[in-house]
């Protein structure tokens, strides 16, 4: 890799050159792919570790300390991080467990782009960007017991059993305190949010900007416009975007059932007629980007081209958690006139897809607004969900979308969606160019290069679509490197 030549002029393509990822029933993003095409639900129960149904779950209560769902997209069996690898005291790996992944995975990514060794000047410009919540997780949850829970529950005890000596007092808020994730001065880190970028940029000596951002749902390709910001305008010239959410606590999922988003048949179904909710999973997904210009002169093997990223917030909608057309359908504009191209030449779509009948609905109108009616005798666009597959991974679910996208672009297939069985009536597909593509097939196309839509769109009103095409070397260019 050369170094930077000056600024570049804003709106210039970026390329797509490494990934990595830890979704469920993944631990890379060739698993990922395979399970993809194959059509692998890696929905399940939780496994032990994750969080104890017995204690929690009643499918038949409301009450604000139970949940009615308790199946989605667990990772736990098959995370893996090895402290001594990036050079890290075992003894100091503790708090939110995102940070430790998201190091291994920053790692793997960069190695995937063919990048594992980057010089001074590189590693100077270099970004790191992810989508990530601030909602309950691992870490605040630990920092929360360890500073109050115990204290109060203490205090409850001493006020019901007031023959309880200090010994035996002490006795219990010892074993209390024993029975959490331990916290003190060398795992406090871990329990800070934004460390998970300060933490990659620390281990693997990077110097560009390193921040988190909370969009929701949207996190992640969000990261990726920023990151693309970065790009265009001259401040980086390599960029590690995307997003992290690899553990639901109970607090979260009690969260989603007393909103009523969760599906009481504990089955994700995007766009089916009997879809009845979503359901929540864990991931982590990351994209190696860079200029196309630079990627093609240092000859990076390019799994896709991001053309666009379209922003928009919903306004006055019915409420700040109801989804709106308008808000879908603008960011959606914004994306195809970022990217120069024209909706009528995406073949793909991958669908923000959450289940929930509103969200749903909403979505496909957006996309009809935008595409228009169909043009030709038969639907032309694909359209699917990682999300039936992997459920809801929150702030990561735009850049799972964005990997199985730029895969499909690579390996020029178009792949199958799970648990439509029917689409919805209300939808009325058969006046739009869409279908629900529920088959792995070849992506063929009668001219032009193949191209796709990604969405990814936040509760509190916060929509994203990103623009993916496919690469077409130059002719006169050298052959890359091969996956």
């Amino acid at each position: 890799m050369q170094a930077p030549a000056g600024r570049r002029p804003g709106g210039e393509d970026i390329a797509i050159i490494g990934m990595s990822c830890l979704f469920p029933g993944a631990p890379d993003v060739d698993t990922f792919w395979h399970n993809i095409i194959n059509k692998v639900d890696a929905v399940s129960d939780p496994p032990p570790g994750a969080w104890e149904p017995a204690l929690y779950y009643d499918p038949g209560s409301d009450e604000s300390d139970r949940v009615y769902c308790k199946r989605g997209g667990y990772i736990n069996s098959i995370a893996r991080f090895d402290p001594l690898k990036h050079g890290i005291p075992p003894v100091a790996v503790g708090g939110e467990p995102d940070q430790w992944l998201a190091l291994e995975l920053a790692s793997n990514a960069l190695d995937d782009a063919g990048y594992s060794d980057l010089d001074e000047e590189v590693r100077h410009r270099t970004a790191v960007i992810l989508g990530k919540g601030t909602i309950p997780n691992a870490g605040t949850i630990t920092a929360i017991q360890h500073s109050m829970m115990v204290t109060q529950t203490i205090e409850v005890l001493k006020s019901l059993h007031p023959e309880l000596t200090a010994t035996k007092i002490e006795e219990l808020r010892l074993g209390l305190r024993s029975s959490l994730p331990r916290m003190n001065a060398e795992t406090a880190p871990g329990h800070i949010p934004n460390i998970i970028t300060g933490r990659i940029a620390n281990r693997l000596d990077l110097m560009g900007p390193n921040f988190t951002v909370d969009a929701a749902c949207a996190s992640s390709l969000v990261a990726v416009q920023l990151a693309m910001r970065e790009l265009q305008d001259g401040n980086c010239d390599l960029a590690l975007a995307g997003g992290s959410h690899v553990l639901t606590p109970m607090p979260m999922i009690t969260i989603f059932c007393q909103m009523g988003a969760l599906s009481r048949r504990q089955e994700i179904r995007p766009f089916d007629k009997d879809a009845d909710g979503t359901l929540l999973g864990e991931g982590l997904g990351l994209l190696v980007l860079k200029r196309l210009s630079d990627a093609e002169r240092d000859r990076d093997r390019i799994y896709a081209v991001v053309k666009g990223v379209g922003v928009a917030s919903d306004g006055r909608a019915v409420g700040v958690m109801a989804p709106r057309v308008e808000g879908e359908e603008l960011a959606m504009q914004r994306a195809y006139r970022a990217a120069g191209v024209s909706p009528h030449s995406v073949s793909l779509i991958e669908a923000h897809g959450t289940g929930t009948p509103v969200g749903d609905f909403t979505e496909i109108q957006a996309l009809k607004n935008v595409f228009g009616p169909r043009r030709s005798r038969l639907p032309n666009v694909a359209v699917g969900t990682v999300k039936s597959m992997i459920s809801h991974t929150v702030p990561a679910a735009g850049v799972a979308g964005m990997i199985k996208t730029a895969l499909a672009l690579y390996n020029k297939v178009l792949p199958p969606t799970l648990h439509c069985d029917e689409p919805n009536p209300v939808f009325e597909l058969e006046k739009t160019p869409f279908y629900i593509n529920t088959e792995t097939r070849p992506w063929i196309v009668a001219d032009g290069p193949r191209r796709a839509g990604v969405s990814a769109f936040g509760f509190g009103g916060i929509n994203a679509h990103a623009v993916l095409e496919e690469y077409k070397e130059p002719s006169a260019q050298e052959s890359r490197r091969t996956r």
